[in-house]
């Protein structure tokens, strides 16, 4: 049996909002079981569009399958949440303190939000 590809997950933003951040703080860690989750962008302004990103919710999140419909908003992006079951925290979000954080805003957010996650599903679509 293969071991499936790792993906790079946000920890803010599943199938409750965009903008949602499930987590308490400190989580996720390393090894800790989180539920695996697909933002996909499927079109703008009537034109089809392939753009994807990972996103991560505790364990007790975890399905499989389209979890919300496709969306269109006023913009004319469409949407689509997708849940592809569970996957362990491989590298966990960074931590840092604020003086660190202000330093290189751009890069605390990205280092800060972000955590490597290997999902359970060894045909798990890859980056």
């Amino acid at each position: 049996m293969s071991e499936s590809p790792t993906v790079t997950a946000h920890i803010v933003g599943n199938p409750a909002g965009v903008a949602d951040n499930p987590w308490p703080p400190g989580h996720p860690v390393e090894g800790e079981r989180v539920a695996v989750f697909a933002f996909d962008v499927v079109g703008v302004d009537g034109q089809s569009q392939d753009i994807r990103t990972y996103h991560v919710a505790p364990a007790d999140q975890a399905a499989e399958g389209v979890v919300v419909p496709d969306h269109r908003d006023p913009q004319g992006t469409v949407v689509r949440w997708t849940a592809y079951g569970t996957g362990t925290v491989i590298t966990p979000p960074a931590t840092m303190g604020i003086e660190a954080a202000m330093m290189d805003p751009d890069r605390a957010a990205d280092a800060m939000f972000v955590c490597t996650v290997r999902p359970d599903d060894p045909g798990f679509p890859s980056e």
